[in-house]
């Protein structure tokens, strides 16, 4: 069990193990039936949440707010990239907790692996451009409309899908469908699916990388821009309000509504992310730079496997969880569409307003 692994759903064995009797229909015990459980749950959760909310942000929307169509926009790709993690990682993931033998092929055992950790670096990285696109909303509204455009922002999903492609590309080339001989005389053939890499430094060093890039720095950073952004929102707005008149004071006090239900909607995904994600990046680590060398070649202790069996579901689980903030759109865009039509109606009794005084006093 290595750091990489925690971004596949093999759970394939060490390099350097050999299951010694595996049969290839295993019986759960209790922890694997509660495991599958959840991870029934977490799948039919997750399946239509994510169909439900592309089909929420994927409707036709007004271009009044160019700010909330571009978030509206790397949604829809974090939408994407976790209904992949629904749809191709959970069920190898739960298959695996009854059968032990691997039976998807070399095809999946190289590719689910792949998807997985690519799905999970372009959701981070979607999570980054959102954080940027609502700081610069907040921070300086023009330089954001005008940087944040239809095109820039479909160039910058490109950008992320490409990047995250070139950050997890050797997990496909370092997965492999390994055979290998179980039983006492080793004549009952267990195939399995784990990553073999020329040396165990290039392995750890990975794992590192991974780490650092997939995780720490990018939460680092989302979580300075969010705060720049809440200090922003949250600070009083009375020197700001105090020379405009009601029509002006109520349409802006209508677009910080917004903006702060945004802003709140990326601090829980955020949040979401950095906790379903931590307990496997760690326990990982543990397990990878931690344990004794001399029982590297030893099966980790019954207690940790079903710790980081519980830390997989949940990380995985994090794509069946993102739905749920993605329920502040709806209430956004209902909220923008309220706000328009008070501005146009106020208007109106404005301009009816201006029209009778000039009639009055030819």
């Amino acid at each position: 069990m290595n750091l990489s692994s925690s971004l596949t759903v093999l759970g394939s064995q060490p390099e350097a193990r050999t299951p010694p009797d595996l049969p290839f229909l295993g019986q759960p015990n209790g922890s694997q039936q509660d495991l599958t459980v959840l991870y029934l749950l977490s799948f039919l959760v997750g399946l239509v949440g994510n169909v439900m909310s592309l089909r929420m942000l994927t409707r036709k929307r007004s271009d009044a707010m160019p700010s909330l169509n571009a978030t509206r926009s790397l949604l829809i790709n974090l939408a994407i990239c976790d209904l992949m993690v629904v749809c191709i990682c959970m069920p190898i993931t739960t298959g695996n907790l009854v059968y032990k033998a691997w039976l998807y092929g070399d095809v999946l055992c190289r590719a689910a692996p792949f998807l997985q950790a690519l799905s999970v670096s372009a959701s981070i990285l979607s999570l980054t451009v959102i954080s940027l696109n609502r700081y610069y909303s907040v921070h300086n509204p023009l330089k954001a409309r005008s940087f944040f455009t239809r095109t820039k922002i479909l160039t910058a999903i490109l950008v992320i899908w490409v990047l995250s492609s070139g950050i997890c590309l050797p997990l496909a080339f370092m997965s492999r469908r390994e055979e290998i001989g179980v039983g006492s005389n080793r004549l009952l053939v267990f195939p399995i699916c784990r990553e073999m890499w020329p040396r165990e430094e290039l392995k750890q060093s990975y794992n590192l990388f991974l780490f650092c890039a997939l995780y720490c720095l990018p939460v680092s950073f989302n979580v300075v821009i969010c705060c720049l952004t809440v200090h922003r929102l949250w600070r009083p707005m009375t020197s700001t309000l105090r020379g405009c008149g009601a029509l002006e004071q109520t349409l802006l006090a209508s677009r910080l509504k917004i903006r702060r239900m945004v802003a709140q909607m990326v601090i829980a995904l955020l949040l979401l992310f950095a906790i379903s994600w931590l307990p496997i990046y760690l326990v990982d680590i543990w397990i990878e730079f931690c344990s004794p060398k001399s029982s590297r070649d030893e099966e980790p202790s019954r207690l940790v496997l079903q710790l980081r069996a519980f830390s997989q579901w949940l990380s995985l689980t994090n794509s069946s969880l993102n739905p749920i903030c993605y329920c502040f759109v709806g209430s956004l865009y209902r909220s923008a569409q309220e706000m328009r039509s008070r501005y146009q109606k106020k208007s109106v009794i404005f301009s009816l307003g201006i029209l009778g005084t000039n009639r009055e006093n030819p």
